[in-house]
């Protein structure tokens, strides 16, 4: 009778053990998460990107809109343009547009050139062309440069500028009267000298 009992007893905790175990290899499998899938970098779409930010910042200073005209750059970036000391935080590179876009007589155009990515898609450099339009008697432009811009892929996905450098070109004006200055003589008509030296006599 004993030896019943006992034989029952540890069948039972026999089976209550392998349920036990069934039951922590199914928690542990409802615990597991898949990592997520590290997503390759892509230049290609990464250039897309840069163009909607570009755009964006175009149509910012169409608009005279400073909050987007500035919303480009990252709060480490550093803004290098003509005639001014380099601009190394937000407060300065937005007082910057501020006082341009402030202006209703000054227009500011910007036209992307070209756009490089890096491999790991998160560095890039752009070229652009900008000019600075005021309505002055003459109607040129008052500066006129090309500017590349170092982009660099954020945290949340988003490009932001960390480096951008603008180098001044000559002005149409300036440019202009250069080759005028340089331009040849005009050739002189050796007949028509010969008639201006010779002085009819009386």
């Amino acid at each position: 009778m004993m030896n019943s009992l006992f034989r029952r007893a540890t069948a039972a905790a026999v089976v209550m053990s392998l349920a036990g175990l069934a039951g922590c290899n199914q928690s542990e499998q409802d615990t597991l998460v898949e990592a997520p899938t590290k997503q390759a970098p892509d230049p290609a779409q990464a250039e897309v990107s840069i163009e909607k930010a570009q755009a964006v910042r175009i149509a910012a200073l169409n608009n005279r809109d400073v909050d987007g005209a500035v919303s480009v750059y990252a709060p480490n970036a550093t803004l290098v343009i003509p005639n001014v000391e380099p601009l190394t935080d937000p407060a300065s590179i937005r007082a910057n547009y501020a006082s341009l876009l402030g202006d209703e007589n000054v227009k500011i155009a910007v036209t992307p050139t070209q756009t490089w990515v890096s491999a790991g898609a998160d560095f890039a450099v752009t070229t652009a062309r900008i000019s600075i339009n005021s309505t002055d008697p003459v109607g040129s432009p008052i500066v006129s440069s090309t500017s590349q811009s170092v982009w660099q892929r954020q945290a949340d996905g988003s490009w932001k500028i960390v480096s951008e450098y603008s180098v001044a070109l000559p002005s149409a004006r300036a440019a202009t009267d250069e080759t005028e200055g340089d331009a040849a003589p005009a050739p002189v008509d050796e007949n028509m000298a010969d008639r201006a030296d010779t002085v009819p006599s009386d």
